[in-house]
């Protein structure tokens, strides 16, 4: 994460390697992890850049888990307004 100063909203950057899978993988995932985001939204600081890179592990995982995991990485990195 970033903080921007005078940005009103966040911004969400995402990277999903080919060596994670085929195209139909790779959309899978982002699309998992932008859905999570959307979830989240409101316990997220407005004022902040994220660039979130998906390891090995999401390939395989269901969206549930895809969006515990999130939280939790957002949570240690101390950027959710809720804990």
């Amino acid at each position: 994460f970033l903080p921007k100063e005078g940005q009103t909203e966040f911004r969400i950057g995402l990277s999903v390697s080919k060596k994670l899978g085929n195209a139909v993988t790779r959309n899978q995932i982002k699309r998992y992890i932008r859905q999570s985001i959307h979830e989240i939204k409101d316990e997220l600081k407005a004022n902040m850049d994220y660039v979130i890179i998906a390891r090995h592990p999401a390939a395989t995982m269901d969206f549930h888990e895809v969006k515990q995991s999130l939280q939790h990485v957002l949570r240690i990195a101390r950027v959710l307004k809720k804990s």
